[in-house]
């Protein structure tokens, strides 16, 4: 009986022994599997990181480029043009140049094509100048177009200007009566929307077209004739001829000097119609 007890726990003792051996053999196999799911994990969470770690610094790198570009383009379209330095009267103004019809940085003067304003001292000049100095302040800008002389013989540009507003200044002055349309061949590009401009400041009385009277076949008349000159008085003065008929129109402001221009007067420097234009000079 002893024996058999003996057998009996030997059997009891080998059996547990075993369990605890088959629990021990599980235990790695239930942990490799933990073990392989987040190996196969692993590689595939740093995958997706990586594209997304790719893509974001390219969306990063087209920001900033695209700015700069954006902001450079009003810098080199900045406009420019000739700068007003003083207004000399109502149709002659002195600018420097831009490089673009005017010499860059050269001091020129500018004669305004298709007018004509009251030489100064004549009935409203100031006012054509001070107009013209309201449309064209100094240090302003303009934007200057040619015709087909760019230049007269006395150095003058010709040319036609608009001002920073946009305002076509040579039309602008005759519509509102401070000048007189006329034209000097083969400067015409504008001759139809300056006439016209003139023809309804007619219309309208405007600026000297009220102000002033109609004076220039009296003006440049000479003396009766029935009042001889002083025996010692030469019929003649000497001085020089003034400017031909035919050229751009010329203001005493371009002359040095008085010169005799005669009954014609072609540019009406003559304010007295004694035959000399220009006295004040």
């Amino acid at each position: 009986m002893t024996a058999v007890l003996v057998i009996v726990g030997l059997l009891l003792g080998l059996g547990g022994l075993g369990a605890l051996l088959g629990e021990d053999q599980e235990r790695p196999s239930g942990t490799a599997t933990p073990t392989q799911t987040s190996a196969t994990q692993a590689p595939d969470e740093p995958h997706r990181d990586s594209g997304d770690m790719t893509k974001a610094p390219a969306e990063t790198s087209d920001g900033p480029t695209a700015t700069p570009t954006q902001k450079s383009k009003p810098s080199s379209t900045a406009p420019s043009g000739v700068t007003v330095l003083r207004i000399i009267d109502g149709d002659t103004l002195e600018v420097r140049g831009d490089g673009r019809v005017l010499p860059k940085d050269t001091v020129a003067r500018v004669r305004l094509l298709e007018i004509d304003t009251p030489e100064r001292g004549a009935c409203f000049a100031d006012d054509a100048t001070a107009r013209t100095a309201t449309l064209l302040p100094p240090g302003s800008r303009i934007r200057a177009e040619r015709d087909a002389e760019l230049t007269d013989p006395y150095d003058r540009y010709l040319l036609y200007v608009w001002n920073e507003q946009g305002t076509f200044v040579n039309e602008s002055l005759v519509r509102s009566g401070h000048a007189k349309a006329v034209l000097y061949p083969p400067n015409d590009k504008y001759w139809p929307r300056i006439s016209d401009a003139e023809d309804a400041a007619q219309q309208v009385g405007a600026g000297l077209w009220t102000a002033c009277p109609e004076q220039p076949e009296t003006s440049i008349t000479p003396p009766d004739t029935n009042e001889s000159p002083a025996p010692d008085t030469p019929a003649r003065p000497d001085l020089p001829d003034g400017p031909p008929a035919g050229v751009p129109d010329v203001d005493c402001s371009d002359l040095s000097g008085p010169v005799w221009v005669g009954p014609d007067d072609p540019h009406r420097l003559d304010r007295d119609g004694d035959g000399i234009g220009c006295d004040a000079n």
